[in-house]
């Protein structure tokens, strides 16, 4: 892609970056892989520096676009060295996305993505916490392949906010129980999803996300969207998941298995009437 400033280009090409979690995953062959290392030793693209004027968007780091030429790992501030490159956040993106990048590479825009995207990622690592794999012989993170229908030139506040509330979700987890993120990436299926997520308030957000039963809410709503979390969080507290006046967990499992895929569950009367059934004699 030309440019008018002297900056020098990542060049286009059609590799596919592949981060570390990626390349012990797929089965590409091994001379494939090493296409990565060649391509990464071609980026000399730089980064421009701008102030955000919103209060959730994550500041320019001026050293991401230094770590990007030089291909070195980026330091935060208030923690340890970030394991990931500037080329290793961008393997994380369907292999369209990643050309999208490399075409504008110096937009601003693009910039606050990775931004998002690394401070995103920085937080996965230091709470133990995993992407979840996707399918295929280039297994794209299940949580950046839901957002294969957006496009990161044209819906780049989209994906950026996305990712902005995606730390703040995962920051308000239990991860005693939340292993990977799985628990978000399985209730999105679609570019509402996406944008309702993105535009939800961080009340919301930390209310569903500190949620102790989470994998069975996420169950019920499976390529439903995120739900609302004060439902949610309401559903938990109905007597039909008692017996003999304890709460069963066993229970509220086997209907969330029921409705996997199906939405939360309207009210109780609906659990109370199942719970008679003769069929459970």
């Amino acid at each position: 892609m030309a440019t008018g400033h002297g900056v020098q280009q990542i060049p286009e090409t059609s590799t596919v970056l592949l981060s570390p979690q990626q390349q012990k995953q797929s089965t590409l062959p091994l001379t494939e892989q090493r296409l990565v290392a060649g391509h990464q030793a071609a980026a000399t693209a730089s980064f421009t520096s701008a102030e955000p004027t919103e209060t959730d968007r994550p500041e320019p780091v001026a050293a991401f676009a230094k770590a990007l030429a030089a291909d070195e790992p980026m330091a935060i501030e208030a923690g340890p060295a970030v394991e990931e490159t500037p080329l290793d956040i961008i393997a994380n993106f369907l292999p369209h996305h990643q050309e999208e990048i490399r075409e504008c590479l110096n937009d601003e825009d693009v910039q606050q993505i990775l931004s998002a995207v690394r401070n995103f990622l920085t937080l996965l690592r230091d709470m133990g916490i995993k992407l979840s794999p996707g399918q295929g012989r280039i297994p794209t993170p299940t949580l950046f392949g839901r957002l294969r229908r957006l496009s990161v030139i044209k819906d780049a506040e989209t994906i950026r906010k996305f990712f902005v509330k995606a730390t703040l979700f995962f920051s308000a987890v239990n991860t005693a129980q939340t292993k990977n993120t799985g628990c978000l990436s399985t209730m999105l299926n679609s570019n509402t999803h996406i944008t309702n997520f993105a535009n939800e308030t961080e009340d919301n957000l930390r209310l569903l996300a500190g949620n102790p039963y989470l994998k069975q809410i996420t169950s019920m709503c499976d390529r439903k969207g995120v739900p609302d979390p004060v439902k949610a969080a309401e559903i938990i507290e109905w007597d039909c998941w008692k017996i003999d006046g304890t709460f069963c967990l066993e229970l509220l499992r086997a209907f969330s298995s029921m409705m996997s895929g199906r939405g939360l569950i309207n009210d109780q009367a609906q659990v109370v009437e199942m719970l008679a059934w003769e069929c459970w004699q």
